[in-house]
């Protein structure tokens, strides 16, 4: 007998025989204390084979010596048994006979339980059918190939699977009119020990073919799986199917989408319904992406239709125990768990032509994939009900996408640019660089298509990029070149004291060895310079106000000696983002450092919009020394073709005539407002609708590009949309450390982190650090919240960044003070 494969099957496929049918008494046993057993097991992350075998053996047993074979074990607990008709031998008496055998086991079973700790009961149910019974093999490959078996009768016992476990034997009519006509009773009670066969089974089972092939029936990676099985995270795709007259062609259609998707197909089984598929991802092998794998594969099916009138799915994502389960004499490879039941019974509650997630399942997919909230179900088994969410499609990340796009639009501006910066690949300054426009207009964005225009030349010489970035709320002195010191040193917020000074001793030593011996003015330079710049990192207390002017004198002088040493190795850049929000002393900075570099290659680029545009912001039109090039990139919006240049690659043809319309009249020349109406359309599912009118003349997005933001915000998962918002309160970047402590679910912010990073609202920094992609998003989240409401946000923050930074809270000063001003 060959454990892994029913030697039936075996036989059939070592003839040839792909296809028939017998007629057969079916035993079907509903056995929830597996499924609970497991979870036990996984909970206590102990596993324990030998009390999976123990529940198996004496039913398996029962099956064997009384002439029949498991078929197929279930999701839910439990198993399938046939007893193949034979000519003279009346196998319904033999099936009931095991199915007696078994109830005798469970009851006893269930009795042991209960005078155990906690008095735990094993509540079962097992039906008996009789009927015809079809069997096929597909062979996919010569190592691959599946079986199933199906027909009435294994339909008629599928239904011991729903309603309350009685521990009743359940006979339909056409086995009761099979039995003996003293033995065709209904009821378990009726039956006494007389109605066991004590003598053994006229049919005896026969040895496997030495031919035989099982192991191509196993999925792939099986092999690899410990003896005693393991705990995995996996995520399970149930698939719940109508019947259909031959299920050849659906088993090899399931074969290749889920070998397209890296899925672990454990081939189909019956259900009350029609047909049911299991598909598993993380389990045997496992991937990385496996997750949203597992979404685009169920997306795919429902694509597809498989040519059936009624298919639906169901997806959670739990841990399970993955393995070969069963006993001695069959064992099957499976993952067992509460979460694979689940599938399997929201598979088959679902909608057709729908799919239908879990809680865990959505929360690991919400970054990737758009979902709506369904509907609260109960299911057997789960004391409360479950709230079940719907997978409408996968997101797409319009942002990301537009940049990858590259500068439509913006060439000529592009090279501009390029020629402005060109005088330092020739050892010469290139002075200011104003790249000028309004909000969303693509100033970030041609700096960014620079940066990677000259990282792709061959013949690129080194290049020292420095990002200083001002803040609209931190507009403390000096804040953008605070900002910059850390960049280059490459040291964080989140550093203790001591390992900032470190961090800038190491970082000077390095640039003094790089300098040439015979520098001397410089390298006295960076020696002098060490003091300054720790007091702009806060290494340093402050003194009185007289001093602070000096002081403050000392620290430009610091930046300028830093930046002569740098841009006299190589040609540096220093981008002032979102100049606008610059202090008056960092602007003074721009001034000293172009002053004391006006021999050497070095340029700042100072990107902002318009002064007349920009609120309180500044006019940042520097006074330069004489001799100091200037010169500024204004961006204008873009024309109509360009944008709709931008959103086809989206549709693959012609835009629908609405969005084309709201591309080319509502964004008013802008590419983010653009991109942010593409991806409201996008969202709304209305992508290839090009003659939807109906449909699409509903579409009507917010006419701005701040109310735009909102509404998409709005859009988010309310626990997610609050982490943004708080997140937005700590300011363009923010610590993860201290919004956890803000929010109500702090366990919730590690799938809101990778949701955030998914749709580019935040991009990530460092270990603890983010930072929202454009100000604009930041400014929306921030503007959706009631004033009392950002009050007791920013107190939140103020006691947060206390708890979290502690000793070091002197580098959290400027915003701690700010936080608490706006609290008030």
């Amino acid at each position: 007998m060959n454990p892994l494969v029913p030697d039936f099957i075996l036989e059939q496929d070592a003839e040839g025989q792909y296809a028939g049918a017998v007629d057969a008494a079916v035993l079907h046993v509903s056995l929830p204390a597996i499924v609970e057993l497991a979870e036990q097991m996984i909970a206590r992350q102990a596993l324990e084979p030998d009390a999976l075998r123990s529940l198996f053996d004496p039913l398996f047993e029962a099956v064997h010596q009384s002439g029949g074979f498991v078929a197929t074990l279930s999701q839910g607990g439990g198993f399938t048994a046939l007893f193949p008709d034979r000519p003279g031998r009346n196998v319904t008496r033999h099936a009931r006979s095991a199915a007696l055998a078994m109830r005798r086991s469970l009851v006893e079973l269930a009795a042991r339980r209960a005078l155990g700790a906690g008095g735990a009961q094993t509540p079962f149910r097992i039906g008996l059918a009789w009927g015809t019974v079809h069997w096929t093999i597909v062979r996919i490959a010569p190592d691959r190939a599946y079986f199933l078996l199906y027909g009435p009768a294994i339909e008629a016992c599928q239904a011991t699977d729903r309603g309350v476990d009685d521990s009743e034997l359940h006979l339909d009519r056409s086995f009761r009119e099979r039995l003996p006509a003293a033995s065709a009773r209904e009821s378990v009670a009726e039956f006494d020990e007389a109605d066991l066969l004590s003598g053994p089974p006229s049919l005896t089972i026969t040895s496997t073919p030495t031919d035989a092939d099982a192991e191509a029936f196993l999925p792939p990676g099986t092999g690899e799986l410990a003896p005693e099985g393991e705990i995995r995270e996996v995520t399970t795709v149930s698939v719940s199917l109508d019947r259909v007259a031959s299920p050849t062609e659906l088993l090899q259609q399931l074969h290749e989408i889920a070998a397209m998707y890296g899925a672990t197909f454990a081939g189909m089984n019956v259900t009350e319904r029609g047909f049911g598929a299991q598909f598993y991802f993380g389990a045997p092998v496992s991937h990385e992406s496996d997750h949203d794998r597992a979404l685009d594969f169920a997306l795919e099916l429902k694509s597809n239709g498989l040519g059936v009138p009624r298919l639906a799915v169901g997806i959670t994502r739990a841990r399970c125990l993955v393995g070969f389960f069963g006993a001695l004499g069959r064992r099957e490879f499976a993952c067992v768990g509460r979460g694979v039941h689940l599938a399997a019974q929201i598979a088959r509650k679902a909608a057709p032509s729908s799919i239908w997630a879990d809680e865990r399942a959505f929360r690991a997919g919400e970054a990737s994939h758009q979902w709506s909230t369904e509907n609260i179900f109960r299911f057997d088994g789960f004391d409360l009900p479950i709230l079940v969410y719907s997978l409408e499609r996968r997101r797409i990340a319009v942002q990301e996408e537009f940049y990858d796009l590259g500068p439509i639009g913006r060439e000529v501006e592009l090279g501009r640019l390029t020629q402005a910066l060109e005088p330092l690949f020739a050892g010469r300054s290139a002075g200011v660089v104003y790249i000028l426009g309004e909000a969303g207009i693509g100033k970030s964005y041609l700096v960014h298509s620079y940066r990677h225009q000259r990282a792709q030349l061959m013949d690129m010489r080194p290049l020292l990029w420095i990002e200083a970035r001002c803040d609209q709320t931190l507009r403390t002195p000096l804040y953008a070149f605070e900002f910059a010191l850390k960049e280059y040193l490459g040291i964080s917020s989140e550093l203790g004291q001591r390992a900032k000074e470190a961090g800038l001793d190491l970082a000077l030593e390095l640039l003094l060895e790089r300098l040439p011996e015979g520098w001397t003015d410089v390298r006295a330079g960076i020696d002098r310079a060490r003091e300054a710049l720790a007091r702009l990192l806060r290494l340093r207390g402050e003194e009185g106000a007289e001093a602070g002017a000096v002081r403050r004198d000392e620290v430009l002088g610091a930046l300028a000696a830093l930046l002569v040493a740098e841009s006299s190795l190589q040609p540096v850049v220093v981008h002032l983002d979102d100049a606008q929000w610059a202090d008056p002393t960092s602007l003074e900075a721009v001034r000293a450092i172009t002053a004391a570099c006006r021999d050497l290659p070095l340029a700042v680029i100072c990107s902002a919009r318009p002064a007349a545009s920009a609120g309180e912001g500044v006019d940042v039109r520097i006074p330069l020394d004489a001799g100091i090039p200037s010169q500024a990139v204004e961006l204008a919006p873009l024309p109509a073709e360009r944008l709709l240049a931008l959103a086809e690659p989206f549709f693959g043809g012609p835009l629908p005539t609405m969005l084309e319309s709201l591309l080319g009249q509502t964004a008013g020349g802008n590419p983010f407002f653009a991109q942010e109406i593409l991806a409201y359309w996008l969202e709304d599912g209305r992508y290839g609708s090009a003659h939807d009118a109906v449909r699409s003349s509903r579409f009507m997005p917010p006419r701005t590009v701040n109310s735009l933001l909102v509404a998409r915000l709005e859009r988010l998962e309310p626990r997610t949309r609050q982490t943004v918002i708080s997140a937005a309160v700590l300011g363009r970047e923010f610590d993860t450390r201290v919004l956890a402590r803000m929010i109500p679910d702090a366990s919730a912010l590690v799938d809101h982190l990778r949701f955030g990073e998914a749709q580019r609202i935040w991009s990530r920094m460092g270990e603890h650090r983010f930072e929202f992609c454009t100000v604009l998003i930041r400014d929306a989240a921030y503007g959706m919240q009631p004033k009392e409401a950002a009050e007791r946000q920013h107190r939140l923050a103020a006691e947060a960044i206390e708890a979290v930074y502690g000793d070091d809270i002197e580098d959290q000063r400027a915003a701690l003070d700010s936080h608490r001003t706006l609290a008030s």
